[in-house]
């Protein structure tokens, strides 16, 4: 039994109770009904509830059970909940590039005011959305990295009132701070065909827009270089896909100077560096999410500046919450791009 899950669940059903009742006191019953509700142990929901206590959540009742205090969580003023939506709104556990965007996107948010937390929210179905934000009141949702369906329902949740903002993907009903992904392809391959770099593999999951842009830069960089456009092969499916049209690359003779991954697959990474005799033989690109310290990665690494783009984004999602006819805006993520030996950047 996952005993710290058990704990989390009845501390996150007694903290989201709290915060959805507004000002009203919510009575909780006593430890042993609470565990079995949630079929635990009661030393397990007793302890749970003896941190909340301790927190200032909640208040021992003299007939048994708790009650919550508001006021701890609402100093004055109702708490206002912001849902996070990452994908497609079915994360069933998290990685560092999720987390990433999440932690900037929460700390900007949560910084302005005590008043403002958020909520990571979880669909079954992006039809559901709607449900769910009257469900946990939410008064305002922060797309991360969002896939379809979902930010078509978002955008109509926007259009009824709901303030909405995306990072990361750029959605034209949707203010969105979003990941330029023509022009940083655009500036890698100037700086791969600038080091005579003129065979290059980029590899990607299969996401249509995001394979267009990148076709897009193929295109502009290879005239802009001369160079053949048939010298760049990109690469767009999904996991083993990727790495058996990749290794069916390398298996024909195929020889590449330079590999750019985006949102790197690690498997596709291990095939193409074991096809190498040196590191110098070819450049790798990725982005910061996939530079783990158990690579010893050297190549061009891509930072996206997201603390800088979550202080503008939640700029927005605040003004769209005072000012419902507020225009919806587009901006770029900036980044800049590293170069790493053996796992250093340098």
């Amino acid at each position: 039994m996952n005993r710290k899950a058990d704990f989390m669940t009845i501390r996150q059903y007694v903290v989201d109770t709290i915060g959805v009742s507004g000002d009203q006191p919510i009575r909780f019953p006593p430890t042993r009904e609470l565990g079995k509700l949630f079929g635990v142990s009661q030393p397990t929901a007793l302890r749970a509830v003896k941190d909340l206590i301790s927190e200032g959540f909640l208040i021992p009742c003299k007939g048994g059970g708790t009650i919550s205090c508001p006021s701890h969580m609402m100093p004055g003023n109702s708490l206002k909940i912001f849902g996070l939506l990452e994908n497609r709104g079915q994360q069933a556990f998290e990685v560092y590039f999720y987390l990433n965007l999440a932690s900037a996107a929460a700390l900007e948010l949560t910084r302005r005011s005590e008043r403002y937390c958020t909520l990571q929210l979880n669909l079954e179905s992006a039809s559901l959305l709607e449900k769910t934000i009257q469900e946990k009141s939410i008064a305002g949702l922060i797309l991360l990295k969002a896939r379809d369906p979902l930010p078509e329902f978002a955008a109509k949740a926007k259009a009824n009132g709901l303030p909405v903002v995306s990072l990361m993907d750029r959605f034209d009903a949707i203010s969105s701070f979003y990941d330029p992904v023509e022009e940083r392809f655009l500036e890698i391959l100037d700086r791969l065909f600038s080091e005579k770099r003129f065979h290059v593999l980029i590899t990607c999951w299969k996401m249509p827009s995001i394979a267009d842009a990148i076709r897009r830069a193929i295109e502009r960089a290879c005239a802009k270089h001369n160079v053949p456009v048939g010298q760049v092969i990109l690469v767009d499916r999904n996991g083993a896909e990727c790495r058996e049209k990749v290794e069916e690359l390398l298996h024909f003779g195929m020889k590449f100077e330079a590999v750019v991954f985006y949102q790197c697959i690690r498997s596709v990474y291990n095939v193409v560096r074991n096809s190498l005799e040196t590191e110098e033989e070819c450049r790798f690109v990725c982005d910061e999410s996939s530079v783990f310290d158990d690579l010893k990665y050297t190549g061009y690494v891509v930072h996206y500046h997201l603390q800088e783009a979550a202080k503008r984004m939640i700029d927005n999602l605040l003004l769209q919450l005072e000012e419902k006819q507020a225009p919806v805006v587009h901006e770029k993520i900036q980044y800049s791009i590293t170069f790493y030996k053996e796992g250093v950047p340098c």
